[in-house]
């Protein structure tokens, strides 16, 4: 194997004496890269962890990433900075937001997140929106934990502005004002206090990992999905085998296009299944209308938008289907 890349990590005991040694590394064989870690000391090589092994650059580098971001969150520290981002985080002087999150983490649920969540579910079907757009489950936690009184104490909590405090904080407010807090206010004048400079490195870490765990599970679904289209599977064998909802598929499929991969194995597949009068009427609207919004789109072939959601949504469906073909034949037209 060429080694590519190799640094070194340490995990100093409490004396500031090297604890445990390691190296992470990137390799090259043929064509297959590799990347993973292997403990220094030889008696611990059964502790080497393989990351990742083939043919994605892609893939492998969100498995590096992920893989360092749990190391150091366990306390371990490269030999040369940069790892995951230019400056580290952990060199730098924490923002009042962040310990006021992390704090906020490291206490359990209770009663009052179960309470607030329930007032978001009710708020959210009287306005007919997603439940995260009123507020973030991270907020309600944090305004379990903190509880806040009054609208000044209100706009203290990370998420709430003005606007979204004058729109909500009246309701919020009014299942909080019976809970007893042992805690001041302003947070400020405590918070920072109660986090230890290992517990915000931990959750600061915790949160790369996280974030960089979600990126590793992109890569991959979108290897499966382009495997999948490549082998000229059907939206309905697509749903079953990646157990995905067919909207999340479609949608997919067109960031999928708009990074320049072949997908019109599975567009042609599925326009076959229309009329060639409806795909008539699709295509004239998409030349007189343009592909950047799909409602006028859909009003103008469909008419007025049906109750009956899932015919609606079968019908966006098509229009995606058809807009990703008239974007690729517009593009080679250029």
């Amino acid at each position: 194997m060429n080694v590519v890349f190799l640094n070194q990590f340490e995990r100093l005991a409490a004396q500031g004496q090297p604890e445990e040694q390691a190296h992470v590394y990137i390799g090259e064989q043929q064509g297959v890269w590799s990347a993973g870690w292997k403990p220094a000391d030889s008696a611990s090589a059964s502790e080497a962890d393989l990351w990742y092994e083939g043919m994605s650059w892609e893939e492998l580098l969100a498995s590096f990433r992920h893989g360092i971001a749990g190391k150091m969150r366990l306390g371990f520290r490269p030999l040369i900075d940069g790892m995951l981002e230019e400056t580290p985080f952990w060199d730098r002087r924490p923002s009042l937001p962040q310990l006021l999150q992390c704090y906020a983490d490291l206490q359990p649920p209770n009663e009052m997140a179960d309470k607030l969540r329930l007032w978001r579910r009710s708020k959210a079907s009287e306005e007919k929106k997603s439940a995260f757009l009123i507020a973030t489950n991270r907020e309600l936690h944090m305004l379990a934990v903190y509880l806040p009184r009054t609208m000044e104490e209100l706009l203290e909590i990370p998420g709430f502005g003005k606007l979204k405090a004058d729109k909500y904080g009246g309701g919020l407010l009014a299942v909080m004002k019976d809970a007893e807090r042992e805690h001041p206010y302003p947070l400020e004048s405590w918070v920072p206090g109660a986090v230890s400079a290992e517990q915000l490195s931990e959750w600061l870490f915790r949160l790369k990992e996280d974030k960089y765990g979600k990126t590793l599970t992109d890569v991959r679904e979108k290897r499966s999905l382009l495997f999948a289209i490549r082998d000229g599977k059907s939206l309905e064998q697509l749903e079953g085998d990646l157990n995905c909802p067919r909207r999340s598929l479609v949608e997919r499929i067109e960031k999928l296009d708009e990074e320049g991969y072949d997908v019109l194995p599975i567009v042609e597949h599925e326009l076959a299944e229309i009329s060639a009068e409806e795909i008539g009427k699709i295509e004239s609207a998409l030349g007189e209308l343009g592909d950047k919004y799909l409602k006028p789109l859909l009003r103008k072939v469909y008419g007025d938008l049906k109750t009956n959601d899932q015919e609606t949504e079968r019908q966006y469906e098509k229009l995606r289907m058809a807009r990703i073909r008239f974007r690729r034949v517009s593009r080679t037209a250029v």
